[in-house]
């Protein structure tokens, strides 16, 4: 089993140097990504990754996402709390009339359109729907998957190649830790490990990649500067998400199902054209930089969205705040509200605990 997995980290890495020769963006999540999926659905071959390996690089990205998390950046985001809230219900409201006009058009009941177009986790949202009545749950986790994919492909690729010159480029610290920082960075270490324990005894939602963040953030917050991961380092944590990603893809065993893709792509991909209207505004009234607005409001995940912005340079601790705020909307929030209707309207389904 050693050999498979080595052999499919190879493979993934390769995906990864190829994607980072061709310049395209994310070349170490997409790159393997896209590897997995063509090894697991162009050649039928069926690909072995634990779980473990890919919530450790999940640990490994939420303490790069929490380090930007100055006092200064915390104090901003408190500002921004009002805008947060507006433009979070705006893309949820986006993305689910993009998915009840799908839902419409290919005859699917509104209970699947409405989970399925819902901009939470993937894996939250499949979890979800099993409790609803009427809902089809292969066709929930083929249009989050839809939605997952072309936000994650088409969001780096408009920034890296598209929006890049409207970045405000800031510097960042030397990534050589030098021996004083190796007791700071063990107690990170520890913090961050054991966020992971607690998120978990309470049923946190994705407590791999969260608590990690929020355990960075606030010693940050606090003064205590969090020592740079090597650039390797980084490489390596997402080679081991992007693949966990690509064998989450799945082709359902519906007759539609092509329908519902390029459907629900047309719907994603007009959300994101959406809000670059929406998100210039907004970095016209506020003081942040238009590519950090539209980062920060893709309805994506959080640790594709804050490697995107990593990658130009925009506002991480924006970004990520955005990123998490939203998650945690759509779980305590949007999901419990969105599930008490369709229960009334059903008249049948299996109450909702958003730490499920």
């Amino acid at each position: 089993m050693i050999i498979k997995y080595v052999t499919i980290f190879i493979a993934a890495c390769m995906g990864g140097l190829l994607f980072t020769f061709l310049h395209f963006p994310l070349p170490w999540t997409l790159g393997p990504l896209a590897t997995v999926m063509l090894i697991k659905l162009g050649f039928n071959r069926q690909i072995y990754w634990p779980m473990k390996i890919r919530n450790i690089g999940l640990v490994i990205l939420g303490y790069v996402m929490g380090s930007p998390f100055t006092p200064d950046a915390g104090q901003h985001m408190v500002t921004q709390l009002p805008a947060m809230t507006i433009l979070t219900v705006l893309t949820i409201a986006l993305c689910l009339f993009g998915g009840y006009i799908v839902g419409k058009y290919l005859d699917l009941h509104l209970t699947t359109s409405m989970l399925g177009s819902l901009p939470g986790g993937l894996m939250q949202m499949a979890i979800v729907s099993e409790d609803v009545d009427g809902s089809d749950v292969a066709a929930v986790t083929m249009m989050q998957t839809v939605r997952v994919i072309t936000t994650v492909f088409f969001v780096p690729f408009l920034v890296l190649h598209g929006l890049a010159d409207h970045v405000d480029r800031i510097s960042r610290p030397a990534s050589n830790i030098n021996v004083h920082q190796v007791p700071v960075l063990a107690l990170f270490a520890v913090v961050v490990i054991g966020s992971v324990y607690v998120a978990r005894y309470f049923k946190i939602p994705s407590p791999y990649l969260i608590a990690p963040v929020v355990a960075t953030a606030i010693p940050v917050l606090c003064g205590i500067d969090a020592p740079v991961l090597p650039p390797v380092v980084i490489a390596v944590a997402q080679v081991c998400v992007g693949i966990r990603m690509g064998m989450a893809v799945e082709l359902s065993n519906m007759n539609n199902w092509k329908k519902l893709v390029s459907l629900n792509f047309i719907s994603v991909f007009m959300v994101i054209v959406s809000f670059l209207g929406i998100d210039y505004v907004f970095s016209r009234i506020s003081n942040t930089s238009f590519i950090t607005s539209f980062i920060s409001t893709a309805p994506g995940g959080m640790n594709e969205m804050g490697l995107t912005a990593l990658m130009v340079h925009a506002d991480l601790s924006t970004v990520i705040a955005f990123q998490l705020f939203r998650l945690l909307f759509v779980l305590l929030v949007a999901v419990p509200v969105i599930k008490w209707w369709l229960c009334r309207r059903n008249k049948a389904c299996i109450p909702y605990s958003p730490l499920e």
